[in-house]
């Protein structure tokens, strides 16, 4: 099942929305010139009728994803405390009891790195229990480079020349540069590659998103001049993934002390999506109840836009009330064809 991406292209339809009401005055004009000229502009309470309709199905459709966020994090929120209280019995002073424990909260855990949250191909949980938003994004993968350092200082320049996926950039390293500055040039070259080049105290590492990362795992395929990489083939590099806390992977279970460091982490993360859960249920009700008032309402007064702004901060929004619009104005079809689009 597509959204309306499958009718139009939401750019194309931007502009030919903007010019609707031009188009409808150029027409009119060239009718008074040519008397025989067709009129096919819409009438406006019909267009109007149309917005209204079509913002209300935006409204639907984040109501719907905000449903299954709140289910997705019901899921998270199960998972994390039986994880919890898996890891605490693998503490017990019974070897037998603290083996079996321990087999529960690693086949828990593995259910909860495997677990995927989405709506309409759309991410709504990130690797790191992170409810994702126009405001908030999913959490970029951090890695870094096995086995080089692109920035350590180097007595002449190296240009060296990086290729992923179809996609290759040539970077100039210059001599006699601290890691600032080779960060700096690097952070330039690999940009089109998707990869962000950051500084942390652990040193220089990379980061991407997921859709990029998913690509990059493979390695990269890296040419030097004999400096920091031999000249000659392509190598390929290995890249090693940096987990953060919040990422379930991270959480060792082995040892005792491991062990209590992962409960404590499993704790942070229930409180995080116990939050978040608040979030969504109170957007969730506010932005029902503005559909209800909608529905309701005979008024073409009413801030259907403001309305739609509601789980703005939430989900991820969908512009059905502009492609619409400018579909219904050019098309001139009827309610029920737009529905089977939709539907398709």
């Amino acid at each position: 099942m597509s959204t309306v991406n499958s009718v139009v292209d939401t750019h194309s339809i931007a502009q030919r929305s903007q010019t609707v009401a031009a188009s409808s005055t150029a027409r009119t004009a060239a009718t008074d010139t040519h008397p025989t000229a067709e009129k096919t502009a819409i009438p406006m309470h019909r267009l109007e009728s149309y917005q209204r309709w079509a913002s209300v199905t935006q409204g639907q459709h984040k109501v719907s994803a905000a449903q299954v966020a709140e289910q997705g994090l019901k899921q998270v929120e199960t998972l994390l405390k039986q994880l919890h209280k898996q890891a605490k019995a693998s503490l017990s002073n019974d070897p037998a009891r603290a083996s079996q424990a321990n087999q529960q909260a690693q086949h828990i855990q593995q259910q909860l790195t495997q677990l995927e949250i989405s709506y309409f191909d759309k991410p709504l949980l990130d690797h790191q229990l992170n409810l994702v938003s126009s405001q908030r994004p999913a959490a970029k993968h951090q890695f870094v480079m096995r086995s080089i350092d692109l920035t350590s200082s180097k007595s002449r320049d190296e240009q060296i020349q990086v290729q992923a996926n179809g996609e290759s950039t040539t970077i100039l390293l210059p001599g006699n540069s601290d890691s600032r500055s080779l960060q700096n040039q690097l952070a330039k070259g690999l940009a089109p590659l998707g990869i962000e080049v950051m500084a942390t105290a652990a040193g220089t590492r990379f980061a991407s998103d997921s859709e990029h990362w998913q690509q990059l795992q493979q390695g990269l395929l890296m040419t030097g001049q004999g400096q920091r990489l031999p000249a000659g083939e392509p190598r390929t590099i290995k890249l090693q993934e940096q987990l953060s806390w919040q990422d379930p992977r991270e959480w060792q279970l082995g040892s005792n002390e491991e062990l209590k460091q992962a409960i404590a982490k499993i704790s942070k993360s229930l409180f995080k999506v116990d939050q978040q859960l608040g979030e969504i249920r109170e957007a969730k009700q506010k932005m029902q109840q503005q559909l209800h008032k909608i529905n309701r309402s005979q008024s073409h007064n009413v801030n259907v836009e403001q309305t739609l702004e509601q789980l703005h901060g939430l989900m991820q929004s969908t512009p059905f009330s502009l492609q619409v619009t400018s579909m219904m104005a050019q098309a001139n079809v009827s309610r029920s064809h737009v529905s089977a689009l939709l539907k398709s």
